[in-house]
């Protein structure tokens, strides 16, 4: 019995360390990449930002600053004042550009508000050290709107930036995780290869193979339990040939031993049939235990036939024949035994040769049994169709009749072993079969290489057996 495995041993927690310590992985790679490569992408800009900033910073001061200052008197002193310490012009001016107050550092009484408006655009545009860069906003001092404007010097500053192209870090962190997860998924990976390989293996019937178990996880239990499933399928197979080796060798067996005192019997019953003694009155029965003992004979030869056949006992005897030839010799002998049951036998068997490597024995005994099949089941009168048709690589040979209908699950039955139609669909006064008339073609045909099977339309059957005609190469 196969312990399920605990939490420390699950898949499911490996899988989440994995995923995290592939994350945390992917992401130390990337910085790692990033500061390597830094110098590589590494630009120098010319930068006017500090400049800009003091600018910003004195207006937001002295918006903040003004509404507090009551003294009128007091505010150039203050606008002066800031204006020293960053070297500043500093004005404040009414809506039609009157310097209402300003800084030491400003001259003009009256101020072009439009014009440098429009020079600030340039200026933001195309700033170069030395250009005067200005920001304003309205304030409210002691009712009266005014603007404030601070103006001051750019000053050039040099810096480096490291560039990405677009989605660059994003591209690289997943190149990172894809190539770290794969190395650390490896082991399991190939664990699930082992896996899938060594189980095709044994659904192609390699039962003594058995997959390593490398983990303790759900795939170890998983592995575990295919190898304890092969040793199950391959100890019961091996009971399974065993009992239907020792049934085929009983069958075979009983088979010879009756064969023997029937012979006999057959023997003794046809001589006392044909003595000139032998009475008017037992006669019928003489020749009745005389049919009936060529019946069980027949039977007999069927079983012992069909156990050779499907336990490879049989031996081949190959050659190359006349295919059409052999059928034509077949049909001929089998149209006197068909005219007596009202049926008419319809050829398109070629005359030219048809040649073929095969065993002609066994093919002339599948080939009967399928005539003899189809005179049991056709309707009365009725139509038998025997066609031969060959390409280079194969000969299909055909036989075909119209008979009562049947269901799907009978059809799937026809050429398992010991299988007989019901009473309803036989001719009576054909003789009872074995029920392996059809399972001995079959094996038959498969030891040749070829196939056979069956094409129905409700009540049109028609067999079909394709053979190889050239030899298997060894």
């Amino acid at each position: 019995m196969i312990n399920r495995p605990n939490w420390s041993g699950s898949l499911r927690l490996k899988l989440v360390l994995t995923f995290a310590a592939t994350l945390l992985l992917s992401i130390a790679s990337n910085l790692t990449f990033d500061f390597v490569t830094r110098e590589w992408r590494k630009e120098s800009f010319t930068g006017y930002q500090t400049s800009k900033q003091i600018v910003s910073e004195k207006l937001s001061l002295l918006e903040q600053e003004l509404p507090q200052l009551q003294d009128p008197s007091k505010v150039n002193p203050l606008l002066t004042r800031e204006s020293e310490s960053g070297r500043l012009r500093i004005v404040l001016s009414d809506l039609q550009g009157n310097a209402v107050y300003r800084s030491d550092s400003v001259q003009d009484t009256r101020i072009d508000l439009y014009e440098i408006i429009y020079e600030q655009k340039d200026v933001v545009n195309n700033p170069a050290p030395g250009k005067e860069y200005t920001e304003m906003t309205p304030v409210l001092y002691r009712d009266q709107k005014l603007v404030l404007m601070v103006s001051g010097k750019l000053e050039a500053e040099q810096g480096y930036i490291y560039k990405n192209p677009p989605l660059y870090s994003v591209l690289i962190f997943f190149v990172f995780f894809l190539v770290v997860f794969y190395l650390l998924t490896y082991s399991k990976m190939r664990e699930i290869q082992e896996m899938s390989k060594g189980v095709s293996l044994i659904a192609q019937g390699n039962l003594s193979i058995r997959l390593p178990v490398r983990s303790k996880d759900e795939l170890g239990v998983l592995t575990s339990s295919i190898n304890e499933m092969a040793g199950q399928l391959e100890e019961q197979m091996a009971k399974e040939r065993l009992a239907e080796k020792t049934k085929s060798e009983l069958i075979t067996n009983i088979s010879h031993d009756l064969r023997t005192p029937l012979t006999s019997i057959i023997g003794y019953l046809t001589v006392l049939m044909e003595h000139k003694e032998a009475s008017g009155a037992l006669k019928p029965y003489m020749q009745s235990a005389l049919n009936k003992s060529n019946q069980l004979k027949k039977l007999i030869d069927d079983l012992f036939e069909y156990t050779r056949l499907a336990s490879n006992q049989a031996a081949m005897e190959k050659q190359v024949i006349d295919l059409a030839g052999m059928l034509n010799q077949m049909i001929m002998e089998f149209i006197p035994l068909a005219e007596r049951s009202d049926i008419v036998v319809q050829s398109t068997v070629p005359d030219h040769r048809v040649e073929a490597s095969i065993d002609a024995g066994k093919i002339a005994r599948a080939v009967d049994n399928l005539l003899t099949n189809a005179l049991k089941f056709s309707v009365k009168p009725g139509i038998i169709d025997i066609s031969l048709h060959a390409d280079p690589e194969w000969a299909t040979l055909s036989v075909a009749n119209t008979g009562l209908d049947i269901t799907k699950e009978q059809e799937e039955q026809l050429f398992d072993r010991f299988y007989k139609a019901e009473e309803s669909r036989r001719d009576h006064t054909m003789p009872h079969g074995s029920g392996l008339g059809l399972s001995i073609a079959r094996s038959i045909v498969q030891l040749h290489g070829g196939e056979i099977w069956l094409e129905r339309n409700e009540r049109h059957y028609e067999f079909r057996i394709r053979l190889p005609r050239k030899p298997e190469m060894p």
